[in-house]
């Protein structure tokens, strides 16, 4: 059974909750998890949580009372902690459902979140406890989707959109681009590298990845 868990960090101003149908219908069970004033967004939108958590420090205790209820398990931490709700909640996820696909919504701050957030959000990419279901996390906003990718061989079907970036988050040894409009042979960068503003062709068909070591992140962007 296809399994996702969509999840809500309270740090975007505007998560693009609007994505939450078509994951829906792509999945046979998706599970949701609020995180903070997150947590908020998705019961004012109408979903049950199955998982709200966090340090609720940007809701009123009215709000917060209403999380509770409209949530099967609720959690709250102190303020002052050593993760972000929004990691807090992710690895919670990938704890009580280690199969999952993980739909991350809030984490890129797309229409005016925090920077430091922005990019402690990316570089969860290197945290060890995070390993397991990385190739299964998307951050997903309204113009911009993010996904990490381990060595090996990957086809990313079409998808429309503007741009797509490949950006090295290690250096990397033997990274192709096949199928786009901007190909790369077999090449090292010995140190993180930003090959962006990449496209697919007019013709539609996917676009291969391939690299021998390191991690690598692919932005797919829809507005500038």
């Amino acid at each position: 059974m296809a399994t996702a868990c969509v999840i809500v960090c309270g740090g975007g101003p505007n998560p693009a909750l609007d994505q939450i149908e078509n994951l829906i219908q792509a999945y046979d069970q998706v599970y949701f998890v609020g995180a903070d004033r997150g947590a908020l967004r998705l019961v004012r939108a109408g979903y049950v949580l199955d998982m709200a958590l966090g340090d609720f420090d940007s809701v009123s205790e009215e709000e917060r009372q209403v999380i509770e209820a409209h949530s099967q398990e609720f959690q709250a931490f102190p303020s002052e902690k050593d993760d972000t709700d929004g990691h807090l909640a992710l690895d919670m996820a990938m704890t009580r459902w280690p199969e999952a696909d993980y739909v991350a919504l809030g984490f890129l701050g797309e229409r005016g979140g925090r920077l430091d957030h922005l990019l402690a959000n990316i570089w969860l990419a290197h945290q060890p406890r995070f390993q397991a279901g990385l190739s299964r996390l998307t951050l997903l906003e309204a113009h911009h989707k993010v996904r990490f990718l381990k060595p090996g061989h990957h086809v990313l079907a079409y998808e429309p959109c503007l741009y797509l970036s490949v950006i090295s988050l290690t250096p990397v040894q033997g990274l192709t681009i096949q199928g786009a409009k901007y190909t790369l042979p077999a090449t090292d960068y010995a140190s993180p590298q930003s090959l962006i503003s990449n496209e697919y062709k007019a013709s539609q068909e996917p676009v291969e990845i391939a690299f021998e070591s390191g991690l690598v992140m692919i932005f797919w962007v829809n507005q500038v």
